[in-house]
């Protein structure tokens, strides 16, 4: 137990990359998917957060975006598919939100902080051994 404990083989690394890949990924997906079931007012609303950083208008085709970027981010990511370019749409859309909650305190902007450096630990570890990646193009 203690060898299990102190050594990391390559099995338990990518055991761990498979867990962390489908938390993650299966976490985001859900929430790009519960953005679309609001609708064109739920992603305008997506969308219109992003005013304060002085993005102008079209704020659906934003929410959209930002819906989309997650739910096919998390998909690519938890099926190890694609899995640094899924990982970086992911990135792009949690540092976002990150910015945006800054001034509502440590617990508003804590959440999307911590997803996006797993997503950016993903994107520098790639998808790993039990990755649909690794069965198509080897490592």
């Amino acid at each position: 137990m203690i060898h299990f404990l102190l050594r990391g083989k390559p099995t338990y690394v990518n055991f761990g990359m498979l867990v962390l890949r489908l938390a993650l990924g299966i976490s985001m997906a859900y929430h790009g998917y519960l953005k679309f079931l609001g609708g064109a007012p739920g992603l305008y609303k997506v969308g219109a957060m992003l005013a304060p950083l002085g993005v102008p208008g079209y704020y659906e085709v934003f929410g959209a975006f930002a819906a989309m970027s997650e739910f096919l981010g998390g998909l690519l990511v938890a099926f190890g598919l694609f899995t640094r370019f899924g990982a970086l749409l992911l990135c792009a859309v949690l540092f976002t939100a990150t910015l945006l909650n800054l001034s509502a305190g440590f617990f508003a902007w804590d959440y999307p902080s911590q997803m996006g450096f797993a997503a950016l630990a993903i994107f520098f570890m790639g998808g790993g051994r039990y990755s649909v990646d690794h069965s198509l193009f080897g490592k």
